[in-house]
């Protein structure tokens, strides 16, 4: 397994986003929430994620954009458990920073580590 998280693993589509928002799932282990919705789309990954962390949160960019790197690095390294148990399905998910407070590695990823855990038992409702 490589642990690459490349372009075409990213969701971009504004029309995919508004899907997700509008009929997407979630599931929330602060300071992370995930959003998620089983999806049809071309490509080799069975996944397509995106990171989101709020202006209203975080004022400055830096904090931001430090905070979504983390996140990516986080995923990068854990998406090989959720690709484990994907079989024919294709999914969209969406990972929101709901914390006021710069986060540390250890935090991001023990959070995200739990949501991709529960994911993986709902595994049920993926047949839609």
């Amino acid at each position: 397994m490589r642990f690459t998280f490349n372009k075409v693993e990213k969701l971009c589509s504004k029309i995919a986003i508004d899907a997700l928002f509008e009929n997407g799932k979630s599931k929330t282990q602060f300071p992370i929430k995930l959003i998620y919705k089983v999806s049809q789309f071309e490509s080799p990954f069975p996944v397509r994620a995106m990171f989101v962390v709020p202006k209203k949160k975080h004022k400055r960019a830096n904090k931001r954009n430090t905070i979504k790197r983390k996140m990516r690095e986080v995923y990068r390294l854990n998406k090989h458990q959720l690709y484990e148990h994907l079989s024919n399905n294709k999914l969209d998910i969406m990972f929101v920073c709901l914390s006021n407070e710069e986060l540390d590695y250890a935090t991001i990823e023990k959070s995200m580590k739990d949501l991709i855990k529960k994911l993986i038992e709902d595994k049920v409702q993926f047949t839609s």
